[in-house]
Formats: C-alpha cells, structure tokens, sequence
C-alpha cells in the first residue's frame, strides 16, 4: 500500500467502539473489534519517540473509516497514526503552524459538502458522541500534515517535457487506460440499538357533554339529540370553551361544573370513554359519539403517568464511500471534438507562510502590500520587491491560466474579477495572494490540457515515491514501537 493511501483525511464519524487490546500482537488483533472498556481506551498501542498512540485513538481512527466507507487492515490504520505523529512532530519542530482561520475553513467546507452550516455540524457532532474540541484538532493537524507533504514534494518533484511526452504515447488523453467513469453506489445501512423513552399514561383528566335520548325514543328524537350535540361541538370547534358549552348544551349532573368529571385511573372509566380518547391529544376533544343512553363529547384534560425506557433497533443510513471525481479539466480531456476553455491571463503577489513568516505575519503583510496598491503603487514594482513566487521578476505575470487549473480560491478569483481590478487578499493553500486580471479569452485547448492532465498523473505518481522515500527516511531516524505488529526501531 502507498504512503499516500496510508495517511486517511478525517471526517465526521460516529464514536467509536472497540476491543480491549492485551500486551500480544495476537490478542490485540483479535480483540479490537469488541466494546472497549473505559481503562481500555488509555492502552497503549505504539510508542513514537515520545509520544504514544492510545487503543482510543486507534479505534476512533478505525471507526471513522469504516463509517466514511474506507476499508484497511488494521495494521494499515496504526500505520498511518504512527506516521502521522512522525509527520506532526516534524512539522511543529520546524515552527509549521495552522490558523483558527483556516481550521474554521475547512470546517465550513465540510459543513457545506454534507448539507449543513458549522453550527448544525457542531450540533450534529453531540449526537453522534464525538467531542468536537477533539474533532477541531484532528482538523487542524490533517491541514498541517498536508501542508507539510506540500512543501516535501515541491522541493523534491521533477517531470521533464520528455516525461510528459512519453506518458501521453501510452495514455493519449492523460488520464491513465482502463480510467472508469464513477458508479452509482448504492446506500448503506447499519441497525444500530438506541435507548428510547416513552410516556406510559396511568390515569387521565376528562371533561364531558351529555346529549341525553330516553329509552325508546323515537327516530326523529334521536336526530334532534345528534343535532343537539353537533352544534355543541361546533362552538367548540369554533373557538368556545368547552367548560361554557357543557353548562348551556349537557343534561350530566356534571354540566354546571363544566363537565368535569375529574380525574381516574384509566381502568377505572368506562371502555367506551377510553376509547373514544385513544388518539386525542392532551387539550384536545373527540368527536360526538353514541351510546346506549345519548350522545357525548369528552375534552382530554390531561394525561398523568410513568417515563419509561426500552431499547430499540433502527437503521441507519451511513455515508456513501468516497469515489474519484473527474474535474472540470479531465472531463475536458477526453471530451471528443476541439475543447473551448476559459483562460485568464493574471498577475499575483505571494506572501508565502513558512516557518519564518506565520499566518498573521503573511496576512499582515499582504495587507500593508494591497493599501500600497490602493495608494497608487506599480503592481509589477511591488511583486517583484515583495513577491514569493517564482513570477515575481516577471512582475508577477502567471500569463495564461486555465479554469480549473488553479487552487480553488485562486481560481474562483482568476474566473470572477472584473479586469485591470486588484483583488481583496486571496488565502490559498500556498499562503496570501493580491491578484489583477489582465485579460480573458476562450481557445480550442485539448492538446495542452492533456498535457497539463498528464502532468497531474505524473506529478501523483511521483508524490507518492517522494512521500514514501521521505517518510522511510523519518522513520529510521526516529524511536517505534509498534505493538500490534511486534515492530520496534534497533536501539
């Protein structure tokens, strides 16, 4: 398995629930997959130089993954924790540092993809027992694990135009043979048991209208009872208080005390009562109805009773595993017939974040650089003095870029900005950007966006053999001790 695939995003998950490990490699597989005890989750697992990787924080791990869809070994899964601590540490040592900023980003871009604002998916994270200060930190650690890969690779990458011609000989559109367009998968449920509380009613409060009919009345008699006790609901239904209606229409003893008949245990009231109030809400009134002695109307006043518990199994629905997308620019690239594409010629200023310049550092700068432009000064004079990016002694001239090319932000700038306006700052994975579009136009690009396609996959391609080269480099440099396995580093 590729480092790439080892080191898993976090994303929202349910809390976890797994095994007690014991001290042997063969208990601790075996046993992961059973309800950890509380002690249980404080149990070592691997050791990174001076830090350690708790049972929690593996089935935490494992739990999001099989929630999210993703499917490891278990060795797997502690070798990405155990990697992403090496990872963590050499970004902190070296001062790599994540803003509240751009944690509070990506929680909104996550929010976002699930249908949701932050604070619905912060309340959402209490129901599914996740702690979501916790949650926050996984977050803020993953941006820096990334940024920090980044920087690796882009120190380390080398595609030649040679590379990229011998890739598209075997690979004519840029995307790899055999590249299969994403299938529809189809939804996935858990049962999972909940504790649910209900309401056991004992005894219940009535109020009653009695529209008398003697004993062997006549057809026309009964009719005008019915009728009599119609109306009465009528009013009632009209907005008239039951207790006024009992005292004018109800021949009960009980009418000129509104027809309260007080409260009983339900046992004790006529099954006819019972059920005619079976689906009438607290303060609501049941329809006329008809017994052997006349036709009657009760008012619910109140229910009193128990709050009972009992266990249930419902389904739940589980996210849809993550499948691979074709961006706008691969879709592109196999698309039949000339590609017209959107290019926008733009100029940028970088104010890169590196361990000697911070993020509030990087963000004040961009600000004092962007009130310089609004006073009057040459953008091409301040890229090339301030600028971090390798356009800077072209006065920050990107030329041609490509919709779809760019970091998103970048790019929802490049495609969006009047021309000849100078951008607000602009954060993207690389640091604080000043943007200025220059000029737009549309071209027949399929050629070069193969070509940028298959700089892509090659680029991906050598990531992982950097990152894996870089990581084994770590990793003798420093102390494990990986429990589940039996691995320890030679001391």
């Amino acid at each position: 398995m590729s480092f790439t695939k080892k080191i898993i995003t976090l994303s929202l998950a349910l809390s976890s629930v797994f095994a007690i490990a014991q001290s042997d490699t063969k208990q601790v597989k075996n046993q992961v997959k059973h309800t950890l005890s509380k002690n249980a989750t404080e149990q070592i697992l691997a050791v990174v130089n001076d830090e350690v990787i708790t049972m929690g924080d593996f089935a935490s791990r494992l739990n999001t993954l099989r929630i999210s869809g993703q499917h490891f070994s278990d060795e797997a899964v502690l070798q990405s924790l155990i990697d992403e601590k090496l990872m963590d540490t050499f970004a902190k040592e070296r001062g790599l540092t994540v803003s509240d900023q751009r944690v509070a980003q990506a929680i909104q871009n996550i929010a976002a993809q699930n249908g949701l604002t932050p604070e619905q998916m912060k309340a959402a994270s209490s129901q599914y027992n996740i702690n979501w200060d916790e949650y926050l930190k996984n977050i803020r650690q993953q941006i820096l694990i990334e940024d920090l890969k980044a920087a690796i690779i882009r120190d380390r990458i080398n595609i030649t135009p040679h590379d990229i011609e011998a890739y598209l000989a075997q690979n004519p559109t840029g995307l790899p043979k055999g590249y299969k367009e994403p299938v529809k998968v189809e939804p996935r449920f858990e049962k999972r048991q909940v504790v649910e509380q209900y309401f056991v009613p004992k005894a219940i409060s009535l109020q009653h209208i009695y529209i008398r009919v003697p004993e062997g009345s006549s057809p026309e008699t009964v009719a005008a009872a019915k009728a009599k006790a119609n109306e009465a609901l009528s009013k009632i239904r009209k907005g008239q208080k039951f207790a006024d209606v009992a005292r004018q229409y109800s021949d009960g003893p009980e009418a000129a005390n509104g027809g309260n008949l007080g409260i009983r245990m339900n046992e004790d009231w006529p099954a006819l009562f019972m059920n005619a109030t079976k689906n009438v809400r607290d303060g609501r009134t049941s329809g006329v109805f008809q017994a052997a002695n006349g036709f009657h109307i009760l008012r619910v006043v109140e229910r009193r009773g128990l709050v009972d518990q009992r266990v249930k199994t419902v389904n739940v629905r589980l996210p849809d595993p993550p499948q691979p997308q074709l961006s706008e620019k691969e879709k592109a690239a196999i698309k039949e017939g000339p590609v017209e594409v959107e290019e926008s010629h733009v100029r940028h200023i970088l104010v890169a974040i590196n361990p000697v310049v911070d993020e509030q550092k990087a963000y004040e700068k961009i600000v004092d650089i962007a009130n310089q432009l609004k006073s009057g000064a040459e953008f091409s004079d301040l890229a090339e003095k301030y600028s971090d990016d390798t356009s800077a002694p072209l006065g920050g001239d990107l030329s041609w870029i490509v919709r779809g090319s760019a970091d998103p932000a970048f790019d929802q700038a490049a495609f969006s900005l009047p021309l000849n306006q100078v951008s607000e700052p602009i954060r993207t994975k690389f640091g604080w950007h000043i943007m200025e579009v220059l000029e737009r136009r549309s071209l027949d690009r399929k050629s070069d966006i193969r070509k940028d396609v298959a700089y892509e996959m090659l680029y991906q391609q050598q990531s992982e053999n950097i990152l894996e080269d870089w990581i084994n480099q770590l990793r003798t440099q420093s102390y494990i001790e990986n429990r589940l396995t039996g691995f320890k580093t030679a001391q």
